[in-house]
């Protein structure tokens, strides 16, 4: 004699590989609307980025290095591989307002002030360094 199985309800909401869609479209429109580094700083030709991120205790948790083209898209940023599980650095900001200007070379630095993933009301804290250095058409 067959058991009592009671009918699996059906998740409310979008299903995982919407979400995943609805993430990579995201990411589609936001370099778009970034545009390229050549539409941007037409005397630009590269910028090599290299981004540093160390915890509180100063351990290096994160470093990468990005080579920027000329038809690549304008998006300097990282995600905060910290405590927080959801933070995240942007740097074009601060590289956009030195290449304006012309500078072949430059840093930055920002804090993570997300919360803990636990609940706590502490920040995250993790520092990212960000050093650029930019080849300058001759003009």
């Amino acid at each position: 004699m067959p058991g009592f199985y009671r009918k699996k309800r059906r998740k409310v909401g979008p299903s995982k590989n919407e979400e995943k869609v609805r993430r990579g479209m995201a990411a589609d429109q936001q370099a778009n609307t970034a545009g390229s580094l050549s539409s941007r700083f037409p005397s630009v030709r590269g910028v090599r980025v290299r981004i540093a991120i160390n915890s509180l205790q100063g351990v290096t948790l994160d470093e990468t290095e990005t080579v920027l083209g000329p038809n690549d898209a304008f998006i300097i940023e990282a995600d905060c591989p910290g405590r927080c599980g959801s933070g995240s650095f942007d740097f074009a900001e601060q590289v956009s307002e030195a290449l304006s200007r012309l500078e072949e070379e430059g840093t930055a630095e920002a804090t993570c002030l997300e919360p803990h993933y636990g609940g706590g009301s502490d920040a995250c804290g993790c520092v990212a360094r960000c050093a650029f250095a930019a080849e300058i058409a001759p003009s």
